[in-house]
């Protein structure tokens, strides 16, 4: 075979299929659109999705991407296997009721010999068991029947992409590697074939037929109109054509090795291959989903992206890197892919900081949470014990940032079992603790020390994120001692810090203090008088009074911290323009996540008055207000007009923020130099904390954009669901649709770049004219499918006889099961009197559901009471199921209750019991 590139292979792709009359459709962001079953795009027809459900209307009849995607079902085996990456590109062609099988398998296979020239004897197919259609077409194309093989559902089905969707039979084309590949056990035996686990045929390109759409209940409905839906691994099929035996062997992948090499100055080899593969394909997944807006987090898919940056650097280690170094791979990739995905150079830049950012975080603690992971299993060995329970799992997690599945990994690796329940016990209790149990200890801590000069602590942090302070008291469990070592938990006074205590309702800085040989991790900052005490936790050595240490804070966090800060100054100032100067602050909560802010005011704030206030803020953020900050006398400051808190105690000198004509405040907290920075605002709540007063919860920079795009991606689902519904009961979105557009996660980043000061009232206002849209038609809709179902169920002759031949039959009697949706009980008993006139010794077992309620009708005649049938009592034991109640005669009995989804399962299980009495 002939070798191709990376870049060749996806550009014959293209061209091949532009010529066939595919529209090319550029890849779709990692972020599912409207899919909140998904975390990531996994396949390329995941933004096809609608399309072949009919639920939009078609822009095309046939497409053709190269799409990008991330899977970490498999995250603990990349890295050993040849072939297994969490990000990966998917070749993909699509007709939506356009072609079917017979173009489908003739263009792969065409594509196959004309374009990549793989030679035709080499090539297997596989269909699913019963599809003689699909083996006749291969066998008219050329591929005889010998090298056909069928496979079951496991195999040759695929779909759907989520919990819902297109689905279907499939084929799938392999690659004979040739006998040598089979290994000992295959490589001679004549019956080996695709299915086989041997390394001989290697599958490369899946036809997936698609002919159900699947709901999220696992019913297959046929679809409106048949569909193609293909995929084929663009590393895959270079590896074949490159004729390696690893897609990390293949060229643009041996391009990021290669990096890594000069980085790291180790050989890529068998005993360094693990690394490697697990650095380049980390940094793969890592590098395009930063590019989609996907940040580092604590949960969701920025949990996923946490978790591969650290453990790309746990396998760093492996090859001598102790540093940052994931950031310095983006320059490489950005040259790799920016071909194939041109909006990835002007990205580039962010992406190499955001990711730098997050490894120094991670590098913090990585060093001394593996000695502590050592300590720990070499004490385990010791006792001769395996388990890593969780409180020891939860610990490396809460003081050294080592995810759960990390620890995991690393620990089973080794030989030891995990304790998963443990360690989701110890984060439950962990979620019920407070830092009130710090602040309960902080006048203990100062006992008979509170007065003297020496506790006096120097605050450098309006202009340093970091100094060099000396140790002036150390504290453990209350007492003043003269050294703390690992592990304990320490309160440190110093004579001057960066770190900000909590106070003016900001929280406290995190971060940490270093000298050599000594690490301690600032978990909260807290004051009393003029005395700051950092509270956390020695990671690694001991420490002295009077030791000198470099204090730094967590960088990030307080530029949040000040963002939100400064917001809550100008929410300050908005709230007294718009809605008076009664307005006066009766609280307030920042933190580097989001704001709080109690205030005087008799009444809730109008969908209009957030608007105003929010557009206020913004309109401020986006003026680039210089923030100023000087200390006057407090006669001074009032005089200037600056706004002070009523029951807050100030000394002759004060500190007073200005924010242009926006804000005039005193105030000690952190702020930003520039309004600009704040990025953007967002009132996420608005309530009542106590009789008189209101309080607004709200959001500032990039949370601003996160949490509109969550809104909107949930928003899309739900009318994605309502259109399907739509044009399932009525055939097309004339009357009940909804065609308005859903921002894209690329769309939404446009508007707020577009303008900063208009973003946030506009997508407000979409959000709520299209929930507005989508309450209203999916009443309209519900009314009228209703009527529908009901006419349908009442004007069906043939429903009678259709459920009495799939009747169950027992020796005692027949027994007829049947769920139907939107149906009244009335119906059900009407239907159930005719099937009984029909057939004396029959059961007829029903259920309906609607919204969220369920009703079961259970009916005989009196024959089958007579044989031991009653319906009252079955009723009772299968409303069970569904949280219900109800009961009746021997010969009919009525219930209701909830979970619709349970309702078929219910019918079965009442199913068994008549089973039991009529067999």
């Amino acid at each position: 075979m002939k070798f191709k590139t990376v870049q060749e292979i996806a550009r014959l792709y293209t061209n091949y299929f532009q010529k066939k009359g595919h529209t090319i459709v550029p890849s779709s962001s990692l972020i599912p659109k409207g899919d909140p079953t998904l975390l990531f795009t996994t396949a390329g027809m995941v933004q096809f999705k609608p399309l072949f459900t009919g639920a939009v209307e078609l822009p095309y009849t046939r497409a053709a991407s190269i799409q990008k995607c991330v899977r970490t079902t498999d995250l603990e085996v990349v890295g050993k296997t040849e072939r297994h990456c969490t990000f990966f590109e998917m070749l993909g062609n699509f007709s939506f009721g356009d072609y079917f099988k017979k173009e489908a398998i003739e263009y792969a296979l065409d594509f196959s010999l004309n374009q990549l020239e793989i030679p035709k004897d080499k090539i297997w197919v596989t269909i699913y068991l019963d599809d003689d259609e699909a083996k006749k077409i291969w066998m008219d194309a050329g591929i005889p029947e010998e090298r056909i093989v069928r496979l079951g559902k496991k195999d040759n089905f695929w779909g759907p992409a989520g919990d819902s969707g297109a689905c279907g039979p499939c084929s799938e084309l392999y690659l004979d590697r040739g006998p040598e590949k089979g290994g000992p056990t295959c490589g001679n035996n004549p019956n080996c074939k695709p299915g086989c686990d041997c390394d001989r045929y290697l599958e490369y390109w899946n036809l997936v037929f698609n002919q159900f759409n699947q709901t999220v209940s696992g019913e297959l409905l046929p679809l409106k109109q048949t569909g193609i839906d293909t995929g084929s691994g663009l590393e895959r099929v270079a590896m074949l054509l490159q004729e390696v035996d690893s897609v990390y062997d293949t060229d643009e992948l041996k391009t990021i090795i290669q990096k890594i090499e000069s980085l790291s100055g180790f050989q890529y080899n068998e005993s360094t291959k693990q690394s490697f593969r697990v650095i380049t394909d980390h940094s793969r997944s890592v590098f395009f989903s930063l590019g989609d807006g996907i940040f580092p987090d604590r949960t969701g898919r920025g949990y996923v992206i946490r978790r591969l940056i650290r453990r790309a650097s746990l396998f760093a280690r492996k090859i001598g890197i102790h540093e940052p170094f994931l950031y310095k791979l983006v320059g490489t990739l950005k040259d790799l892919y920016v071909a194939r995905y041109p909006e990835l150079k002007d990205k580039a830049k962010d992406i190499e900081s955001i990711l730098k950012k997050e490894e120094e975080l991670f590098l913090h603690t990585l060093e001394v949470g593996l000695e502590e992971l050592e300590s720990l299993l070499s004490h385990l060995m010791a006792n001769k014990q395996t388990l890593v329970t969780g409180k020891e799992g939860f610990r490396l997690y809460s003081t050294y940032g080592f995810p759960r599945e990390m620890t995991k990994e690393l620990v089973e690796d080794r030989g030891f079992s995990f304790d998963d329940k443990g360690f989701e016990g110890e984060l439950e209790k962990d979620r019920d603790l407070s830092r009130a149990s710090w602040k309960g200890k902080k006048i203990q801590y100062l006992t008979g020390l509170s007065a003297s000069p020496e506790l006096k602590t120097e605050f450098l942090g309006y202009t340093e994120s970091k100094a060099t302070g000396k140790i002036l008291y150390l504290f453990v469990d209350g007492k003043s001692v003269n050294s703390a070592k690992q592990g304990e938990e320490v309160v440190i006074v110093l004579d001057k810090t960066p770190f900000y205590a909590e106070g003016g309702g900001q929280i406290g800085d995190t971060g940490y203090f270093k000298k050599e040989g000594f690490q301690f991790q600032v978990q909260d900052t807290q004051k009393e008088n003029d005395t700051f005490l950092h509270m956390g936790m020695v990671l690694k050595g001991s420490i002295s009074v009077g030791d000198m240490v470099e204090a730094e804070i967590e960088v990030e966090r307080r530029q949040n911290l000040a963002n939100h800060h400064s917001g809550t100054h100008l929410l300050n100032g908005a709230l007294r323009r718009i809605l008076g100067t009664h307005v006066t602050q009766k609280g307030s909560i920042v933190s580097a996540d989001y704001l709080r802010f109690d205030f005087s005011h008799p009444k809730a704030l109008s969908p209009e008055e957030i608007i105003q206030i929010e557009s206020d803020v913004n309109e401020a953020v986006s003026a680039n207000i210089p923030v100023k900050t000087e200390v006057l006398d407090l006669n001074q400051a009032k005089e200037s007009g600056a706004l002070s808190m009523f029951d807050e105690k100030y000394g002759s000198l004060v500190r007073v923020v200005s924010m242009g004509e926006k804000s005039k405040e005193f105030c000690g907290g952190t702020h930003v130099t520039n309004t600009k920075e704040i990025g953007f605002f967002a009132i996420v709540k608005e309530g009542s904390p106590g009789a008189g007063n209101r309080r607004i919860e709200a959001i500032c920079g990039e949370s601003v954009v996160s949490y509109f795009l969550h809104q909107f991606q949930t928003l899309a689902s739900k009318i994605e669901t309502h259109n399907l519904f739509a044009k399932e009961a009525f055939g097309d979105l004339k009357e009940f649709g909804i065609t308005k557009e859903v921002p894209s996660p690329e769309g939404l980043q446009s508007i707020f770049l577009k303008d900063g000061k208009t973003a946030v009232a506009s997508l407000r206002k979409l959000r709520e004219t299209l929930e507005t849209e989508l309450e209203e038609k999916s009443s309209s809709l519900f009314k009228a499918k209703k009527k529908l179902e009901q006419q349908k169920f009442q004007m069906n002759p043939e429903l009678v006889d259709g459920l009495l031949q799939k009747a169950h039959q027992f020796a005692k009697g027949k027994v007829v099961t049947e769920v139907f949706p939107s149906v009244d009980a009335k119906a059900l008993k009407d239907l159930a009197d005719s099937l009984k006139a029909k057939e004396p010794e029959i059961l007829c077992l029903f259920g309906t559901t609607e919204g969220e309620s369920s009703t079961l009708v259970f009916m005989c005649n009196k024959v089958l009471n007579e044989k031991g049938i009653h319906c009252g009592e079955m009723l009772k034991e299968t409303l069970v199921m569904l949280d219900g109640k109800g009961g009746g005669r021997p010969d009919m009995a009525q219930g209701g209750g909830k979970k619709p989804e349970f309702v078929a399962k219910s019918l079965e299980f009442a199913l068994s019991l008549a089973k039991t009495k009529l067999s």
